[in-house]
């Protein structure tokens, strides 16, 4: 569902004729850092595993 959300993102991007180009990774233009994507990922995993361990001990008891 994340990379279906990030294309529809995408493509509700305005062109500005003013601007050469717009920052879009298919034209080669990254504007953030890969660790930010790392970032993101550990985040998810991070609360899946939260909720894991959170359904694991409701389920014990």
């Amino acid at each position: 569902m994340t990379p279906a959300a990030a294309f529809a993102v995408q493509q509700g991007v305005t062109y500005y004729p003013q601007v050469q180009h717009n920052c879009l990774p298919e034209s080669g233009c990254y504007p953030m850092a890969p660790w930010n994507g790392f970032a993101v990922l550990c985040a998810y995993v991070a609360v899946a595993l939260a909720l894991a361990a959170w359904r694991l001990r409701r389920r014990d008891v």
